[in-house]
């Protein structure tokens, strides 16, 4: 008697995965559909099992009881699961009610915590979720090599963090002309340049220099420089491996965020600058921080402040087009956030925090624990 399981594929792989890896089968017969095409290649470049590949009709219901009762007169001396999580609700219904009613078989399914039930005996056990890498390989948007993995940050880029604060707070305005709102031509420069220099015709005495390290010697260095019109200047050099990332483009805020998160104890990995290539130098689109809770991904934009609205609906297509719908998102500000721009969050069912709307003796890391650990395993409404 070998191990057979039976699953109906869908547009979400990740429970037809999950599955797979839990109930760990000798064979699989794959219920796909011409839409589904692609979403089966990919959950079968990650399974090694032997299997085979039936191709379902969506809406014929007289076909699909009959290959469903074929395959359970072909199974009938094997233990049999049948995944009813993806696939059309037509197939659940035929291949749920065809599987029950076997002694030998075993109605399945995982939900959006996974969880997986058997409902046969009516019972559930957890699964335990992918690695980032294979999450998005199953959704068709390879992440490899294109993320920061949280655990390479060291103890020099954690200290530089403070010092780029305190540059940012001597003059906010001059800070973020010359490292945060950058031109597309100061971005090439900083992508492609080893070293260069940007200054800001409107303060002609202050400047940032950088200079990138090398494989033998990996850390890199940045000089900020900035004049008050009344003269007063503050300048500081500051060295480690991730410095680069840090001071420009609000990385040290981006990096802020994942500290706090990385002391949350459902935090098992953590990616930062998160990019999803369409082709060679350009960008699909990017994440700021990327969480595998080991029961769900969260998404995270980090933003000082929010400029645009619109920016909240950019990162909540994101979220759905690249996390699917068990995934959680949370959008994370330094300054506090408008009611419009709250509004817009809770319009697109997404989690809000603000560090500046704390009071000044509460604990930001406590708080946004407690929000996220308060919404975690809510389902998501499709």
């Amino acid at each position: 008697m070998k191990k057979v399981h039976i699953t109906l594929i869908g547009g979400q792989p990740l429970p037809v995965y999950h599955a797979i890896k839990a109930l760990s089968p000798d064979y699989i017969v794959y219920i796909y559909s011409h839409d589904t095409v692609k979403v089966l290649d990919r959950i079968r470049n990650e399974v090694p099992t032997e299997g085979e590949e039936i191709l379902m009709p969506p809406t014929d219901a007289v076909r699909i009881r009959q290959h469903a009762e074929q395959l359970a007169a072909r199974f009938a001396d094997d233990e049999v699961s049948v995944n009813i999580s993806g696939g059309l609700k037509s197939w659940a219904f035929w291949f749920g009610t065809v599987f029950h009613r076997c002694a030998n078989a075993s109605v399945v399914y995982v939900d959006q915590n996974n969880i997986l039930w058997n409902y046969n005996r009516m019972e559930y056990s957890e699964v335990h979720f992918v690695d980032l890498s294979v999450f998005f390989r199953l959704h068709g948007n390879p992440i490899d090599g294109n993320y920061t993995d949280f655990r390479e940050y060291t103890s020099r880029d954690d200290s530089a963090v403070a010092i780029i604060e305190y540059m940012r707070r001597f003059d906010v305005q001059q800070f973020n002309a010359l490292a945060t709102v950058l031109s597309k031509e100061n971005q090439h420069k900083l992508r492609c340049m080893s070293e260069g220099c940007f200054e800001v015709a409107k303060y002609p005495m202050s400047y940032v220099k950088w200079k990138k390290g090398t494989a033998d010697s990996p850390e890199s260095v940045v000089t900020l420089n900035i004049c008050k019109r009344n003269g007063y200047t503050q300048s500081r050099t500051i060295s480690s491996e991730h410095i680069i990332d840090l001071v420009f483009n609000s990385g040290w805020f981006e990096y802020k965020v994942a500290r706090m998160l990385s002391k949350w104890d459902k935090a098992k990995e953590i990616f930062l600058n998160c990019h999803f290539p369409f082709k060679p130098g350009n960008d699909k689109n990017e994440v700021d921080i990327i969480v595998n809770t080991g029961a769900k991904l969260l998404f995270v934009e980090c933003k000082t402040q929010i400029s645009s609205t619109t920016d909240i609906d950019k990162f909540a297509s994101v979220k759905k087009n690249y996390g699917g719908i068990g995934s959680k998102a949370i959008f994370v500000t330094d300054a506090p956030m408008t009611e419009m721009a709250i509004k817009k969050c809770d319009d697109n069912h997404m989690l809000h925090f603000s560090i500046g709307n704390l009071e000044p003796a509460a604990s930001a890391e406590q708080a946004l624990v407690a929000l996220l650990d308060s919404d975690l395993y809510n389902i998501n409404a499709k």
